[in-house]
């Protein structure tokens, strides 16, 4: 089974490679779903927290949960949007940062997943280079 998105953006900013089988990298990004991690930015410590939807009925997105097993059931080809939200963590509270939200398209090789990224507006620091680290460090 396929998952695709019709509005899927003809020019993107990354394309690469993940020496992973199509199945192991779905799996991979399920593990990473709704995930987060802390980093410091000079003097702040910055949580960075990872959502990931994917493509239903070509025109809308759904909670990468709602597919139970993705890695088994989806074939050949996935579309997904990955939400990252940046928030400083202060000793008073938690001040948001940004939200950055970026199309990914996972396409089956056989013994590696070529990957595509696209930016979805222009809110957020990051970009598809960011990304790709994410999903380099998620799924060595």
């Amino acid at each position: 089974m396929r998952t695709v998105y019709h509005r899927f953006p003809t020019s993107f900013d990354l394309d690469f490679e993940l020496r992973r089988s199509f199945a192991d990298t779905l799996r991979c990004l399920e593990q990473l779903n709704n995930s987060h991690t802390t980093r410091k930015r000079g003097l702040n410590l910055i949580k960075c927290q990872v959502t990931l939807q994917i493509a239903q009925h070509k025109t809308t997105f759904a909670p990468l949960e709602s597919v139970p097993d993705a890695g088994g059931k989806v074939t050949e080809m996935a579309d997904l949007r990955m939400i990252v939200r940046e928030t400083r963590l202060t000793p008073e509270a938690k001040v948001p940062v940004s939200e950055n939200v970026f199309l990914l398209r996972l396409v089956d090789r056989g013994a590696s997943t070529e990957v595509t990224v696209a930016k979805e507006g222009r809110k957020g620091e990051m970009d598809a280079m960011d990304v790709k680290s994410i999903l380099m460090d998620a799924c060595p």
